[in-house]
C-alpha cells in the first residue's frame, strides 16, 4: 500500500540513549514460543550480567510456558541484532556487546513450542 508523507520528521525520538539515565533499552525474544507474541522490552543497567537478566527479569515473564522448565541455558542458540552471537552468561550486557536498543533472541534446541507449533 502506498503512503503519503505529511511532512518531515523534525524532532528527536524519545527513545534516545541519553533519556535512559545510564540504562539501556533492549528487546528479547524466545523464538518458537509465542505465548508471549512479540519481543519484550526491558530497561536495564548495562552492567547486569546476562544470567541475572535472564533469571531475574526475562524468565519470570515466560515461566508460565509449559516448556520453560526444560530450557538448557548451556545449549541456547543466540542472535544479537540478527547476527549469530555467543554470549557469556556471567559477563555483563556491556561486555557481551549489548547496547541501547539491541535485539536479542534465542532458540532452545529441542523445544519448539506447544505441540511443535511455535506457541
Amino acid at each position: 500500500m502506498a503512503t503519503i508523507s505529511i511532512g518531515e520528521y523534525n524532532f528527536p525520538p524519545a527513545d534516545r540513549a541519553e533519556n535512559y539515565g545510564g540504562d539501556i533499552n533492549i528487546y528479547c525474544c524466545w523464538e518458537h514460543h509465542l505465548l508471549v507474541p512479540c519481543p519484550a522490552a526491558y530497561r536495564l543497567p548495562p552492567d547486569i550480567t546476562l544470567r541475572d537478566f535472564l533469571t531475574q527479569m526475562f524468565c519470570p515473564d515466560h515461566n508460565h510456558h509449559p516448556e520453560y522448565s526444560k530450557i538448557d541455558y548451556a545449549r541456547l542458540v543466540w542472535t544479537l541484532d540478527g547476527q549469530p552471537w555467543a554470549p557469556v552468561l556471567d559477563k555483563s550486557l556491556r561486555e557481551n556487546g549489548v547496547t541501547h536498543m539491541s535485539y536479542l533472541s534465542f532458540r532452545a534446541p529441542g523445544l519448539d513450542g506447544l505441540n511443535g507449533d511455535g506457541v
